[in-house]
């Protein structure tokens, strides 16, 4: 980090005697900068109520792209609940088929002993009275003494007959109740669907209404840049030097705030164990993974191959690294330790939310990739991109997914 700093600054040392502000022998004077000046806040004037109408829609654009964001992550919960309400189902079914052999076992074994009574001397009526009498077998069984010969053979034949009708109704029981989950959770899904299909359709919309506002506003602005242009082009060379002096010395300031922080990091302690995640070799191959899907469209419940949402992006880059995460935002902020933001390794997952206070409002993720950069599936409309990871709602911490 040291060197890369060095080489920097040799290069914008080595830089300096273009823009300093010394070789310009010719500055504009006073008269001409206040000419200038006050030309183009002329054009401000003009243009300012359109640039705040422009910020306005920008807000209502980033708030409608976050509902239907949020709207797509409920709908990509509600599929993982539904699919787990499944898995349940089918192990119940197994269960049942299993507690309804145990009582067909049960009742052959009971009429099984029947007909041993009746072999040896209780005869057909004997019988007829078993399947007739009004206290079922019960009764007979008693009645001839069968429950002593049961007794004798260590086995209550008819409490396991009992006990298997029992077990079977309960199973019963659990699976419609288990059914009735699923075709709620289907339901739940189909009407999230319909809203977010709405609130894409609303976007799609306001996206074309703001572009056409978009370009009015870039003819007017380059025809206000044009006569702006005329007025200050005798202070542009002066300004840029000005700027890039600047920008020098805050460079300069940059580099030695890294050297003082790596100090500080290669001596400081971690707040949480890196152990306890995934890998630093992990982290690079769903990082590198995840900068191969650039320019593939945003698509809500999108998990490849052609299209992502924020979270099935996450999902896939990360099981290309072993990690299994599930399909919803929620679920992937609790897969692995919390990682300070000032200890972001490539791979780590950023996350944003409504209330960054509050993770039950976190809408969004994207992949780290190093240098404050991310990459992640915005919005609809939008593609599979590199972001900046300091945007509005990042929480203050990131995860190193665990599986």
């Amino acid at each position: 980090m040291l060197g890369c700093g060095l080489l920097v600054a040799l290069s914008l040392s080595a830089a300096l005697p273009r823009w300093r502000l010394d070789s310009n022998p010719n500055p504009p004077t006073p008269g001409q900068i206040n000419s200038a000046a006050g030309r183009v806040k002329q054009q401000q004037a003009s243009l300012g109520a359109a640039q705040n109408h422009l910020s306005a829609a920008s807000r209502a654009l980033d708030q409608l792209q976050d509902q239907a964001e949020v709207l797509t992550e409920r709908y990509d919960e509600t599929l993982v609940n539904q699919q787990r309400a499944a898995a349940a189902y089918k192990v119940t079914q197994a269960r049942l088929a299993a507690a309804r052999s145990a009582e067909d076992a049960s009742q052959q074994q009971l009429a099984g002993l029947a007909a041993q009574e009746f072999e040896s001397g209780g005869g057909f009526d004997a019988v007829t009275s078993m399947l007739g009498d009004a206290s079922g077998p019960e009764g007979y069984l008693s009645e001839v003494g069968m429950g002593q010969v049961l007794a004798q053979q260590g086995t209550d034949t008819l409490a396991v007959s009992q006990a298997n009708d029992v077990v079977a109704a309960v199973f019963r029981t659990q699976a419609h109740d288990l059914l009735a989950v699923q075709q709620a959770d289907l339901r739940a899904a189909s009407a999230l669907k319909v809203a977010i299909q709405a609130a894409v359709a609303r976007q799609v919309q306001f996206v074309q209404a703001d572009q056409a506002q978009r370009s009015k506003m870039a003819t007017e602005l380059a025809t206000a840049q044009a006569h702006e242009a005329a007025l200050v082009s005798a202070r542009r060379a002066y300004l840029a030097a000005q700027a890039a002096q600047r920008a020098y010395l805050a460079a300069q300031a940059a580099q030695r705030a890294a050297a003082a922080a790596a100090a500080e990091s290669s001596n400081a302690s971690p707040a949480w164990s890196a152990s306890s995640g995934a890998s630093a070799n992990q982290g690079d191959i769903a990082a590198n993974w995840a900068l191969t899907q650039i320019g593939k469209p945003y698509q809500w419940g999108g998990a490849g191959p052609d299209s992502y949402d924020c979270s099935g992006l996450a999902m896939v880059a990360w099981e290309q690294a072993g990690v299994q995460l599930a399909h919803y935002t929620g679920y992937q902020w609790e897969s692995g330790p919390e990682v300070p933001l000032d200890q972001l390794q490539r791979g780590d997952l950023v996350f944003y939310a409504t209330d960054t206070s509050d993770p039950g409002t976190i809408h969004h993720v994207g992949i780290y990739i190093g240098n404050g950069q991310m990459v992640d599936a915005p919005y609809t409309g939008a593609y599979v991109r590199i972001d900046s990871i300091y945007q509005p709602g990042l929480m203050d911490a990131a995860i190193d997914p665990a599986g």
